[in-house]
């Protein structure tokens, strides 16, 4: 019983870095529809602009993306769109 929850688990984490490698907003939100209704319902009524933000603010935080092409165009964003502690 434990390996089964312990692949839903790694299945989770691996369809969410899946998503975010694509620097897709819209990929993004179907994986927030599936996995995380409550932010999904919150994240669909911001603006583009906050929708983008949080989505590179999720690229930045995890640790397994450092070297990715993902996280280069996340942190670019963020610095283009002057996101100093400014997201939430």
């Amino acid at each position: 019983m434990a390996k089964k929850d312990q692949k839903k688990a790694l299945s989770f984490q691996e369809s969410m870095r899946e998503a975010l490698l694509k620097f897709d907003l819209k990929a993004y939100k179907k994986w927030l529809e599936k996995y995380n209704k409550p932010l999904f319902k919150q994240f669909s009524r911001a603006n583009s602009t906050v929708q983008m933000a949080t989505m590179c603010k999720s690229i930045i935080n995890r640790t397994d993306m450092l070297s990715t092409e993902a996280h280069k165009k996340a942190r670019e964003w963020l610095r283009e769109h002057n996101m100093k502690g400014q997201i939430f």
